[in-house]
């Protein structure tokens, strides 16, 4: 089953709070994300947005962060998002993993961060909470370098 299908087949099951069948899909979906990221790094190549698949894939490790980050996996969380800055084909999402990236480096809870500097009024690619307040111009001039020095190790 393609990721399309299964995100749909998520989508059913979370209007019917099915927690359990949730949990189980998810993991399906991260299973098969992670085997499409790791031939992505071995062949260098992006993941392309515009290819139904691969932004599902993108939505995945953008909501697998999301989800460590929540559950105090910081460390875990930042690696994804830097991991997604150098693997998504869109010059938009690039920027918003980098922006969550940023958040956690400023050592905000992933509530606080949304509250504070996520415009979730807009949604980019029908999932992506890629608009900011402007706000968030602080914090990447106060993170910029520790960003930096960070996402070149991992180059």
């Amino acid at each position: 089953m393609s990721l399309v299908s299964k995100y749909e087949e998520l989508d059913r099951l979370i209007h019917q709070n099915q927690e359990e069948q949730i949990n189980e899909v998810f993991r399906e979906i991260l299973k098969e994300t992670f085997d499409i990221i790791n031939k992505k790094i071995e062949s260098k190549t992006t993941l392309d947005v515009n290819n139904p698949e691969e932004a599902a894939a993108v939505r995945a490790m953008f909501e697998y962060m999301l989800e460590l980050w929540d559950e105090g996996a910081v460390d875990e969380a930042k690696e994804v998002g830097y991991d997604m800055v150098y693997l998504v084909d869109d010059e938009k999402l690039k920027e918003m993993f980098s922006m969550f990236v940023i958040g956690m480096l400023a050592g905000l809870s992933l509530d606080k961060f949304f509250e504070k500097y996520v415009n979730n009024e807009k949604v980019y690619k029908d999932v992506f909470f890629a608009d900011f307040d402007d706000k968030i111009d602080e914090l990447v001039i106060k993170y910029r370098d520790k960003f930096k020095k960070e996402f070149s190790k991992d180059a």
